[in-house]
């Protein structure tokens, strides 16, 4: 007991709190996010009293690249750390992504235009409310909201209907307030692009021209719901990484909203992404995070490993893999491509770092006028 009591007086004197308490209580050896094992060297002198507390180890970063929680948030009237969600403030901190993409999808009967200002509005004020979140636009800024502790937020629209009769001008007003990635399309075609959701046609002159301003703006493109046509044809206008948020391997699971093996290699070709979508019938029976991992396994086989991120689409009315209900256990998913044979660095790099890799491309094409 008095090894107990000294312990958590060293505590007290030291400043240290979480679970660096617990080691210490338990007599537990291993430091706090290892599994054991000697400590790292340490890099600087340790904290005084009433420093900070510096991470030994640099913060992992981790990224979802689809997240559908402000229609959640909107719809139920929820906040983004209160209850009843999939990818809400706690479930993104128990799996460890400090890197979320928030969709603004405007429904096909909705006013778009209003309804994705209702979206927005509704998470510019859980930034302004919350601490624990922040709005990055950059893999600088991500990577320094993920060192303070904070839930890295970035803007996407999902279907570029949701700037119909804007355009060009409603895209650069959404990126005036943070806007990071345009999807093109949803489930339908609209007025730029073809969508695989009723097998349309390629880029209109409208889109060509959207495609042309993401690029000068810094706009990652997505072509996740886009056609087949749309989607290499963004590939080749683009002089940016593409990535495809949400989407899984056709050969795998042949359904229409998955990517082909040559739409597979034409974003890898760009340097860009594809986002593994948990959605049971896009991942085909079983429908668990193994079936997910086999999808990263194509993906890698086609387009490199560098290809390859997570975009889960919790939030999104999804029926999630039999093992998974929400974000905070998409842990099991990396220890089940280590079990495969995935390197650590391979790893990260569908953690997150594969993305910020493109988003910085994306980020050095722009023009130099742009913000």
């Amino acid at each position: 007991m008095r090894c107990v009591v000294a312990a958590w007086v060293l505590v007290f004197l030291t400043g240290c709190t979480d679970g660096s308490a617990a080691s210490a209580a338990s007599g537990s050896s291993a430091p706090l996010g290892t599994e054991g094992g000697p400590p790292p060297e340490p890099t600087s002198p340790p904290p005084t009293r009433g420093e900070p507390l510096r991470a030994a180890q640099p913060v992992v970063l981790q990224a979802d690249l689809h997240l559908d929680t402000p229609t959640q948030i909107v719809r139920k009237k929820l906040p983004l750390d209160g209850a009843g969600l999939e990818a809400g403030l706690a479930q993104l901190r128990a799996g460890g992504t400090n890197l979320a993409v928030m969709v603004l999808w405007p429904p096909q009967a909705a006013r778009w235009e209003a309804h994705t200002e209702a979206l927005l509005a509704a998470m510019e004020a859980e930034d302004r409310r919350l601490d624990d979140v922040t709005l990055v636009r950059s893999p600088e800024e991500a990577r320094r909201a993920a060192a303070e502790g904070r839930v890295g937020i970035v803007y996407a629209l999902e279907g570029a209907h949701g700037i119909d009769t804007s355009g060009i001008v409603g895209l650069r007003k959404l990126h005036a307030r943070g806007l990071s990635l345009l999807g093109l399309t949803w489930s339908f075609s609209n007025r730029y692009a073809g969508s695989s959701g009723d097998k349309g046609g390629g880029l209109t002159a409208e889109g060509r021209a959207l495609v042309a301003e993401a690029n000068d703006l810094g706009v990652v493109l997505d072509v996740s719901h886009a056609s087949r046509e749309a989607t290499l044809e963004v590939c080749k206008r683009s002089r940016a990484p593409v990535i495809a948020s949400h989407s899984d391997a056709h050969a795998l699971q042949p359904h229409a909203r998955n990517l082909d093996d040559e739409a597979i290699r034409a974003i890898a070709a760009t340097g860009g992404v594809i986002g593994l979508n948990l959605h049971r019938p896009f991942l085909g029976k079983p429908g668990t995070l193994a079936r997910a991992a086999d999808h990263a396994d194509h993906l890698k086989r086609v387009g490199g490993a560098g290809v390859v991120a997570l975009g889960t689409d919790f939030d999104g009315m999804i029926v999630p893999p039999t093992d998974l209900a929400d974000t905070s256990g998409i842990g099991a998913l990396w220890k089940e491509l280590a079990r495969r044979g995935w390197t650590e660095e391979e790893i990260r790099g569908v953690r997150g770092e594969n993305f910020l890799r493109a988003w910085d491309a994306v980020l050095a094409a722009r023009t130099p006028a742009a913000p």
